[in-house]
């Protein structure tokens, strides 16, 4: 059995999570569903078919680039 006086679980030793972290991982999420929402509006859009799906395309793109490259180069 457990003792009863130990934390459960140890406190992390990089601290808590920053604001731009937060806020760069929020505009990702909206990003990569928004562009694939978008995307996928294309397909009955009629004339504006091509624009809009390079349009979610790329903001697919960027949404799921910014975590894995603007993040890190900035030290988040």
């Amino acid at each position: 059995m457990a003792k009863q006086n130990e934390a459960l679980f140890e406190e992390s030793s990089q601290g808590a999570v920053s604001a731009v972290t937060a806020i760069a991982f929020t505009l990702s999420m909206v990003l990569v569903f928004g562009g694939m929402i978008v995307s996928s509006y294309a397909f009955g859009a009629g004339e504006a078919d091509i624009p809009l799906f390079a349009g979610g395309l790329v903001a697919t793109f960027i949404g799921l680039i910014l975590p894995f490259t603007w993040l890190p180069a900035i030290g988040k």
